[in-house]
Parts: C-alpha cells; sequence; structure tokens
C-alpha cells in the first residue's frame, strides 16, 4: 500500500507538516490532509492574532484532542538539530528551523508521537522507541 492509499484510508482528520516546497500542498490535496497553506486558521479556526508559535502548539492540540494524525514529511528535515530541541519557537524561526521545531514539538511529547505518520513524500518510515527509525543516508 502507498503513503497516498494509507492516508486517504484514515478518516480522521490529518494535518500535514514539512519544509514548504512546489510538492507540500499538491500532497496535502491528496491525502486529505489540512496544513499551513490552509485558510481559516489552518483550516480548524486557529486565531490569527495568536503568535505563530501559539498558533501553531493550537494546531497540535486540535489535532491531538479530535484524535487526529499528524503527517511528517521528513524530506529536507535537519533531524539532529530536532533531537537536540529548541528553545523556543522564536529561537528556531530566527535559524529559519520552523520545521525542525514542531519535528522537536512531536518527538518530545508521547501523544504526538503517537499519532504521527513519518514518510519522506513517497514511503512511510516505521517508528521505534523514542523517535523514528533512520533508515537513509
Amino acid at each position: 500500500m502507498t503513503i497516498f492509499e494509507r492516508l486517504n484510508k484514515l478518516d480522521q482528520v490529518k494535518f500535514s507538516f514539512g519544509k514548504s516546497d512546489e510538492f507540500h500542498p499538491t500532497f496535502c490535496r491528496i491525502v486529505g490532509a489540512l496544513s499551513m497553506y490552509d485558510n481559516n486558521g489552518y483550516g480548524l479556526g486557529i486565531p490569527i492574532s495568536l503568535s505563530p508559535g501559539n498558533q501553531l502548539m493550537g494546531v497540535f492540540n486540535s489535532i491531538n484532542s479530535q484524535g487526529g494524525t499528524f503527517v511528517f514529511n521528513i524530506n529536507g528535515v535537519d533531524i539532529l538539530r530536532a533531537f537536540k530541541g529548541f528553545a523556543n519557537y522564536d529561537e528556531a524561526a530566527s535559524q529559519n528551523m520552523i520545521t525542525e521545531w514542531e519535528l522537536s514539538i512531536i518527538l518530545n511529547n508521547k501523544d504526538f508521537l503517537d499519532r504521527t505518520i513519518f514518510h519522506n513524500g513517497k514511503v512511510e518510515f516505521p517508528q521505534i522507541l523514542n523517535g523514528i527509525e533512520k533508515k537513509w543516508n
């Protein structure tokens, strides 16, 4: 089963994270996932008056409370930096590492991690204890 087929079979709300590129919006539409490209507060009604970091925390909390799934494209993400973590959103933003910050939030919250499917746009990556299993160079 392809990643597209698997994600399309999920009935619950999905939110897709990944580096901004020309493929991410199309991927989100194909698998029926909300993303940063959706209007109305990421498609979840998150108030735009909140700071960017608080808006994203609203995404995490909303998807989690709805029993949804996080779909995370790790392609181009500095995984080692995400494992190291950030003091806060602003530190990550100042280094142009918002996607790494999002991944660090997931890796440091068991509920979020349990709701996450990792992929590279084509193939799903298995999870192991405390994160994802690295099977690439």
